[in-house]
């Protein structure tokens, strides 16, 4: 019986510590590994539910813990509490370089977790991750038609280029599949616009504007500096206001597919509204985006309507999405070919979008 007192002593002790350890000194902090609410030089599940309760009764913050801020945003809060499990399971191996990443990224903190800390994964079909880039390939049915989709997050805006056909602008066609090869480090990519068949304007990829004019008659969606995708329905955008999104990309073509909440619309502008294979740019967030393509003209899959794939663009949670040159065009490609499958192979275009890895310095 005294022995079995004892032991129950000791675990209550050993509880008690864990509950509630003694706040170290600044000095004292800077001797703990970072995360190390415990003193054992290690940081486990058990120190990330210390800092939790530490939150919870608000004896924790920046000043006092700064190796606690592991997202280096001023403040200690559940995201950091995540990153230090993540860093107990191993998933983080280096708690500066971390934090440099997530605090200067394009991505909100809180989206940490979709990218990888400890070396890229690629298994070559368009799945992949790095401290950089994290992509995901989703494949599934909606009515008649198949859909492919790339899910997207970046931390850098310039992993989001276009290319050109033979690499210069008003080059001659040629089909994704070259022009993803000829981009250095692309890990997905689909075809844009075909601008060069009326060049409406404006024309800006990569920062360099090509051509200024803003057309009058086609919806134009601008991905800005900021990461923000902002689409307009035509005559909606003036060239003035162009001036001031500082845009990084921009594409003519539509129809906007969304309105300004997010929901489906159900009246398009659009010569083209009756099914057929699609090609859509979604936007979430800064830093969150999405290649989608609708197969079809075939027995396996019909093809989608312009009401048909707004639905689709709201049921998959984009707050924008822009409608791109589809039909025979419409091709996602990765490093192993195309994910969906083209309206007779595809045909040669004259410009893509492409996400890739940043390349080394």
């Amino acid at each position: 019986m005294k022995k079995r007192n004892v032991l129950y002593a000791l675990l209550l002790v050993l509880f008690l510590l864990a509950a509630f350890p003694a706040s170290p000194s600044k000095a004292e902090a800077e001797v703990l590994s970072a995360g190390d609410m415990t003193g054992d030089g290690i940081t486990t599940a058990a120190d990330a539910a210390c800092i939790l309760r530490g939150i919870a009764d608000s004896s924790l913050n920046g000043e006092s813990r700064p190796d606690l801020d592991f997202t280096q945003n001023g403040e200690i809060d559940g995201t950091d509490v995540r990153a230090a499990l993540l860093y107990a399971c191993g998933g983080i191996s280096d708690w500066v370089t971390f934090g440099e990443r997530v605090s200067s990224g394009l991505c909100d903190e809180r989206l940490f977790d979709r990218f990888s800390y400890t070396g890229t994964q690629n298994d070559g079909t368009g799945n992949y991750k790095s401290e950089n880039v994290s992509i995901n390939i989703i494949t599934n049915r909606a009515g008649s038609s198949n859909y492919h989709y790339a899910d997207i997050y970046i931390q850098d805006l310039s992993c989001f280029v276009t290319a050109f056909s033979n690499e210069k602008y008003l080059g001659i066609g040629e089909s994704v599949r070259k022009m993803f090869e000829a981009t250095p480090g692309a890990i997905v990519a689909m075809n844009g616009d075909f601008y060069s068949i009326h060049v409406f304007g404006p024309v800006i990829r990569n920062g360099v504007t090509y051509e200024d004019h803003v057309t009058k008659d086609w919806d134009i969606a601008v991905l800005r500096s900021s990461g923000e995708l902002a689409t307009y329905e035509y005559r909606t955008l003036t060239k003035e206001e162009l001036t001031g999104l500082d845009a990084y990309q921009t594409w003519v073509f539509g129809p906007v597919l969304l309105d300004e909440n997010g929901h489906a619309k159900t009246e398009f502008r659009s010569h083209v509204q009756s099914a057929n294979p699609r090609s859509v740019l979604g936007y979430y967030e800064p830093g969150h985006y999405a290649f989608l393509t609708v197969d079809g003209r075939s027995n396996e899959s019909e093809g989608m309507t312009t009401k048909e794939l707004s639905q689709l663009c709201e049921d998959l949670g984009f707050t924008k999405a822009f409608n791109l040159d589809g039909g025979q065009s419409s091709v996602l490609m990765v490093q192993n070919g195309a994910v969906n499958v083209p309206f007779r192979g595809g045909r040669s275009v004259s410009d893509i979008m492409a996400i890739r890895e940043l390349p080394e310095e």
